[in-house]
C-alpha cells in the first residue's frame, strides 16, 4: 500500500492516495481506476468534499512522483498501513481494497 506523508503546515500525518475531480467529470473518469464502491463526505475549511475510493495495481518497484502537497512517500503492508492512518474512511477504504485485491 501507498502512504503519502503531508507536511505540517497541511496537517501532516500519512494518507492514502486522494484526489479531485474536475466540475463536471465523474471520480472514476478522473482516477481511471478501479472503483470500491466506497465513498464518504466530509466538511473541510472552505467546502464539503466527497471522497471515493479505488484501486490500482502496480509494479513492484514503482517510483511514485509526489507533489508539493506532500513531503514523503513509502510502500507498506496492510497492517502497517492500517496502523498509520488515522481516519475511519480511509481505514475504511483500505479494508475493502485488501478484501478485493
Amino acid at each position: 500500500m501507498l502512504l503519502l506523508e503531508r507536511p505540517p503546515r497541511r496537517g501532516g500525518g500519512e494518507h492514502p492516495v486522494t484526489g479531485k475531480a474536475d466540475r463536471g467529470e465523474s471520480a472514476p473518469a478522473a482516477a481511471d481506476l478501479v472503483p470500491l464502491g466506497h465513498a464518504h463526505r466530509y466538511q473541510g475549511r472552505k467546502a464539503s468534499f466527497e471522497e471515493h475510493s479505488f484501486r490500482l495495481r502496480v509494479a513492484p518497484d514503482a517510483d511514485p512522483t509526489i507533489s508539493d502537497e506532500h513531503v514523503a512517500f513509502r510502500w507498506v503492508p496492510p497492517a502497517e498501513a492500517r496502523a498509520a492512518l488515522h481516519w475511519n474512511a480511509h481505514k475504511e477504504a483500505l479494508a475493502l481494497a485488501v478484501e478485493k485485491f
